[in-house]
């Protein structure tokens, strides 16, 4: 498990202080800041796994090459380390999930969008934990990468954790913080519970992903079927529930997309190599849409990178936000100014003290 984070003092000014901190944190340039935190989208339900219509579709020319990875692009970073797939070959129930995705292209195209704040942070946190970089397609099929969505039982967040597997990973669930929600967080925990899954299934990734969406009870007692049967034991073969038999295959897809958006007509928002937030400490509870208020920021992207925080107010839950890196020092100049102003206003008003420095973190034990 990772250490709690601190941040290191920062410059004084404005006669307050303010620690920064860059938090391994998500990418993107400003030219491709075009996220989507409308009401509409902060409402959408998780995506619903579809199986598409068999049609005949071989984008990929005869000796064919994928273009190469410039390092610019996330989606291009993880394309290249893409593998699965070509481990498993190509079957029906990909070539099913292949097709939905290639006949409804707006899927994949908004999910991409929404996922921009978050990728590179998921892709970075893979990495160093050499996890397969697939896996930074399962909030697309957990939640289209909304963190804000909502199963119809009741699971929250990109990587849809029921509240009770929260709790067993540490993710705090109160009436003013859901752990669920917080993209740092639940990425923790999702990458924890993975690696739990793929340990408990001898290495095998793909039966690690058939239990974090059907529980590893329902996998086990797929295998041991089989072996009371004399049939093989891998994900193909197992009598699973109907969406864990399409889920797999949809990430199997989405991941032969990705790696070759060229060759399939596929949309991708861009994200940069680069990262696009950074984490702000607070010494005291902050109403967000205050805060944004007094930055002159745009609320609606301040709530979408800190989601957790369900009633707009840190009242509860980790003693920093996320904010955007290039609008880092406008917001530690609004946070100053309302801890200039907290002296005339009333008890209930929430405040926060800060003054504006470079941006900087250090893990500690």
């Amino acid at each position: 498990m990772r250490p709690a984070l601190t941040f290191p003092t920062g410059l004084s000014r404005l006669g307050c202080q303010i620690r920064i901190g860059s938090l391994g944190v998500f990418m993107l340039c400003a030219g491709c800041q075009s996220f989507d935190y409308s009401p509409e989208a902060a409402a959408e339900r998780t995506p619903r796994l579809v199986a598409g219509l068999h049609r005949d579709v071989n984008p990929q020319t005869p000796g064919a090459v994928p273009a190469r990875y410039d390092g610019s692009d996330v989606w291009g970073r993880l394309g290249q380390g893409f593998s699965l797939v070509d481990d498993n070959g190509l079957n029906p129930r990909i070539v099913r999930q292949r097709d939905w995705l290639l006949e409804n292209p707006a899927f994949l195209r908004n999910a991409s969008q929404r996922a921009s704040p978050y990728l590179h942070f998921i892709a970075q946190s893979l990495d160093e934990r050499n996890m397969p970089s697939e896996l930074a397609l399962l909030p697309i099929v957990e939640s289209a990468y909304n963190p804000k969505a909502n199963s119809a039982r009741d699971a929250a967040g990109l990587w849809q954790f029921m509240a009770a597997t929260g709790r067993d990973f540490n993710l705090r669930q109160t009436a003013f913080y859901d752990g669920r929600r917080d993209v740092v967080a639940s990425s923790k925990a999702a990458m924890d519970y993975l690696t739990r899954l793929h340990d408990q299934f001898n290495g095998d990734w793909l039966l690690a992903m058939a239990a974090y969406n059907a529980g590893e009870g329902t996998v086990m007692r797929a295998i041991e079927a089989n072996q009371r049967r004399g049939l093989p034991t891998d994900y193909w073969h197992l009598n699973l529930p109907r969406e864990t038999q399409d889920y797999v295959p949809r990430l199997l897809a989405l991941s032969m997309l990705v790696r070759e958006p060229a060759a399939y007509g596929v949309q991708l928002s861009p994200v940069a190599n680069a990262p696009y937030f950074t984490a702000i400490e607070l010494t005291h509870p902050v109403d967000l849409s205050r805060l944004a208020a007094a930055a002159g920021v745009d609320e609606a992207v301040l709530l979408g990178l800190n989601p957790a925080f369900v009633r707009k107010k840190t009242i509860d839950g980790p003693r920093h936000l996320l904010v955007p890196r290039d609008q880092a020092r406008q917001l530690a100049a609004g946070l100053a100014n309302m801890e200039e102003g907290a002296a005339d206003v009333s008890a209930e008003t929430l405040a926060i003290s800060a003054t504006p420095s470079s941006p900087s973190v250090r893990w500690v034990p």
